[in-house]
C-alpha cells in the first residue's frame, strides 16, 4: 500500500481503494485541498477509484475550500465516495452540506468505516456490471 501525508491527512491507495483519513484539529483551507488532491492523483495515477473518507471530530473545511472541493473536476476519476464521520453534530452537518452542493459522483455519510467499505464495493461492482452491460450492446 502506497501512501502520501500531506498537513491535513494521510491518503493511501488500496487496490481501486483510496482512502483519506484527516487529521485532527485542522482546518482545511484552498492549498489543503489542492494539496490533497494532488496526492490523489499520484497515488491512483489518474486511474478510476473509490474515495474513502475517514473525517475527524475536530477538524472543519474553510467555505473557499469547500467550494474548491466541489468542483466537477475533482471528482472526475471517483467512482463513489463515503464518508465516515463518527460525530453526530459533523454527520447533521455533513448531510445538509450534501444537500446544498450537488455532488458530482454517489456520496454517502457512514457511521463506522465497514458499511462504508461495503457500500463502496457495491457501488464499483455497479459501475464495473454497467460497462459490462455497454459492451455487451456495442458488440
Amino acid at each position: 500500500m502506497n501512501s502520501i501525508t500531506t498537513r491535513t491527512t494521510v491518503t493511501s491507495i488500496s487496490g481501486n481503494t483510496l482512502t483519506a483519513e484527516m487529521f485532527d484539529n485542522v482546518e482545511i483551507d484552498v492549498d489543503d485541498v489542492n494539496e490533497n488532491y494532488t496526492a490523489a492523483v499520484k497515488l491512483t495515477h489518474g486511474e478510476k477509484y473509490l474515495s474513502l473518507v475517514l473525517a475527524a471530530p475536530f477538524s472543519s473545511i474553510t467555505k473557499e475550500a469547500r467550494e474548491i472541493a466541489n468542483k466537477e473536476f475533482m471528482y472526475k476519476n471517483t467512482i463513489a465516495q463515503a464518508i465516515v464521520v463518527k460525530s453526530l453534530s459533523n454527520r447533521l452537518m455533513g448531510n445538509f452540506l450534501v444537500k446544498i452542493y450537488k455532488p458530482f459522483c454517489p456520496l454517502k455519510l457512514f457511521k463506522n468505516k465497514e458499511d462504508a467499505i461495503v457500500w463502496l464495493n457495491e457501488m464499483w461492482d455497479k459501475k464495473v456490471n454497467a460497462k459490462a452491460d455497454t459492451q455487451h450492446l456495442i458488440e
